[in-house]
């Protein structure tokens, strides 16, 4: 297999050591202002190379409006609601949930751009569903790990994971056209993540800055290790992880590398029984493999 096709699941490789990171650093920032920081350093990145490659061209602003309103839902609304999925629920259980955004996307195109549902689509739809319900039922043994543990309202966590698939299915229809008509996918990415990253400071600086939880520690108290992973995952999940996506997709099999790219659910497993030293159970498994396969089957049809 060519290393351009590959490129799908190195991006899911990124997207996995970024999910398994985030946790500790959720609990000391809180969850806007890690966000917060997170995407401001992956914009200032994703601009400067945008600017030293000239990348930004007219075919970019003719969809300016759109792509903005996609950095909104997806960066600014969908992250956020990712993340604090992820200090709710842990990272397996928020990656499954996340996955949704596959039959969102269906659902979605079927709604607004009058594309039709067909019955391989409803299946795969119903693997994914099925899966994620096998996930969160049964994926738990009975001497979990602090990151299997819910912190508030299962309820909730489950509605943020959500949140964060449907930001992310309709991010993604709304840059669509943009990227059809010709524009560079960095640029298009940089443009995303900066408005995403004006409206997450706007929020932080407004409100949230005085509303910080009260896990979350001041700055004065945060430390060079949390700056450096916080980068970290900037660099490797938004920075890395994307650039290498969309240059797979420009390189190779589009369907192959997305469907690579959608494989975090299994990956992530192995990665908690190395971090929590803990082997996920039958069902954490089983859920994950349906969820992959179904999300597959979405994205190869």
């Amino acid at each position: 297999m060519p290393f351009a096709e590959l490129s799908g699941l190195v991006a899911a490789l990124c997207w996995t050591i970024s999910s398994l990171m985030a946790p500790r650093l959720i609990g000391r920032f809180g969850t806007m202002r890690f966000n917060t920081f997170r995407i401001l350093t992956a914009s200032t990145i994703l601009l400067s190379i945008s600017l030293l490659t000239q990348r930004f061209d007219p075919s970019l602003w003719e969809h300016k409006n759109s792509v903005m309103l996609s950095g909104i839902l997806g960066i600014f609304l969908g992250d956020t609601c990712l993340f604090s999925a992820v200090h709710r629920l842990g990272p397996r259980r928020a990656g499954i949930l996340f996955a949704t955004n596959a039959p969102i996307s269906i659902l979605l195109s079927w709604l607004f751009l009058n594309e039709t549902l067909t019955l391989w689509q409803l299946f795969a739809c119903g693997l994914v569903l099925t899966g994620v319900v096998i996930a969160i039922l049964f994926g738990r043994r009975t001497q979990s790990h602090d990151w299997e543990q819910t912190k508030g309202r299962l309820s909730v966590g489950i509605l943020m994971a959500l949140g964060g698939a449907l930001g992310q299915a309709s991010g993604a229809l709304l840059s669509k056209p943009a990227l059809l008509d010709g524009a560079d996918p960095i640029a298009v990415s940089a443009l995303r993540v900066s408005t995403g990253a004006i409206a997450l400071a706007l929020a932080y600086g407004l409100y949230y800055r005085h509303r910080l939880p009260a896990t979350a520690l001041s700055f004065q108290q945060l430390t060079y290790k949390d700056a450096l992973g916080l980068m970290t995952i900037a660099i490797v999940g938004m920075v890395i992880g994307m650039s290498v996506l969309v240059w797979g997709i420009g390189h190779a099999d589009v369907g192959l590398v997305t469907t690579l790219s959608a494989t975090v659910p299994v990956l992530i497993l192995p990665g908690l029984w190395i971090t929590t030293r803990q082997i996920p159970s039958f069902g954490a498994w089983l859920g994950a493999i349906l969820v992959v396969i179904g999300a597959s089957l979405i994205i190869l049809h």
